[in-house]
């Protein structure tokens, strides 16, 4: 166990004001003395929740505003530093949150250079090693996991084709809605496709457009102006989310109503938070979509092309017919547009509505 005065504790305590929330144990500590200098370590652990300019921070850190600048710039290089352009220009600067966040980061520029493939090996080790199992174990503990993560950072969002018609749908349902409030966009390598390249366990997707993740507003800014994403258009985005979709991946988006930050268009045999979500047989990580599928067996003609389709095996075939698990169907619609008979359609399950973003994200000054 650390002292609580040593740098790396206290930067993981204050990690932990953002919504997802790390055990602080010795791996995680590790991970964190990867990413940040003990400088930078020492810069994180003393931010103060919010986002700021150069000239505020300068009085909390009673350091010279030129030396911060250069300190927190080459801190925003590396994911660690999130910074929000004002609409006078101004800058400001704002922690960014551990996961999802500073880990994303780290290769979705998508190079491939000996020290990406140490990181991957080193984010390998920590999310399949002690830390899965000690995080797992926590899963299990409701009481527990209510601290760790109140409400799953992300969500998944139906294929808006496969929307049940005769049914009020809200904006918040319609991914086309969140793309088109934002007037910037960014389209970048998946981190997690990235990451299992990297370590020699490609994606098994085939189809995939190149740059499938898509950042929204503020995130796109960001990502453009620190190179970890391209500048694209509204349609190009609508674009991506069309041959993901075609691709059969699942649209998982900031757990929001009214933004999203990010669209990541995902595979059961990359993506870190679906695949916890089929360990835990949960829905922890990710809250489901407000529709799930249902099949009419009768008109069931048993091919199985949707259960090839499904990212989280929540379809199999009982006595030749199609049978969905409730708990693992997450509500993407992608099994439906797959089916030969037209057995399965997309009803409504619940009316959740999320928090605006800046209840979730006022930790880091976003609105």
């Amino acid at each position: 166990m650390r002292e609580t005065d040593d740098v790396y504790y206290r930067l993981g305590l204050r990690l932990n004001e953002h919504q997802v929330k790390m055990l602080l144990v010795e791996p995680f500590f590790k991970i964190l003395e990867e990413f940040y200098t003990p400088e930078q370590a020492e810069v994180g652990a003393k931010f103060p929740i919010g986002a700021f300019t150069v000239a505020e921070l300068s009085k909390t850190y009673d350091q010279d505003e030129d030396a911060l600048t250069e300190m927190l710039e080459a801190m925003a290089d590396n994911g660690l530093i999130f910074v929000i352009k004002g609409k006078d220009g101004v800058r400001k600067y704002t922690l960014t949150q551990f996961v999802p966040g500073v880990v994303e980061y780290q290769l979705m520029r998508g190079r491939d250079t000996p020290k990406d493939r140490k990181v991957a090996k080193m984010l390998k080790d920590f999310m399949e090693g002690e830390m899965r199992d000690l995080m797992e174990a926590v899963f299990q503990d409701r009481e527990m996991m209510k601290q760790m993560m109140p409400e799953p950072p992300a969500r998944i969002i139906t294929v808006e084709g496969e929307l049940p018609q005769g049914t009020e749908i809200y904006s918040h349902e319609r991914l086309s809605e969140l793309i088109d409030k934002e007037t910037c966009f960014s389209a970048a390598t998946c981190y997690c496709r990235h990451h299992k390249h990297l370590v020699d366990d490609p994606c098994k997707i085939e189809g995939l457009p190149q740059h499938s993740c898509l950042l929204l507003g503020e995130a796109a800014d960001y990502a453009i102006d620190r190179g970890f994403g391209n500048k694209i258009t509204k349609e190009e985005a609508h674009e991506i989310v069309l041959l993901s979709e075609k691709a059969g991946l699942m649209h998982n988006v900031g757990n929001y109503s009214d933004r999203a930050f990010f669209v990541c268009n995902c595979c059961g045999c990359c993506c870190e938070f679906l695949g916890t979500a089929k360990r835990t047989q949960n829905n922890i990580m990710l809250e489901y979509a407000n529709f799930v599928v249902v099949a009419d067996q009768d008109s069931c003609s048993g091919c199985g092309d949707c259960i090839d389709r499904c990212q989280v095996e929540a379809l199999s075939l009982v006595d030749e017919v199609i049978s969905v698990d409730d708990n693992m169907c997450f509500g993407c619609g992608n099994c439906v547009s797959v089916c030969p008979t037209e057995c399965l359609s997309m009803v409504r399950r619940a009316t959740v509505v999320p928090p605006e973003a800046k209840e979730r994200l006022s930790q880091m000054g976003l609105e």
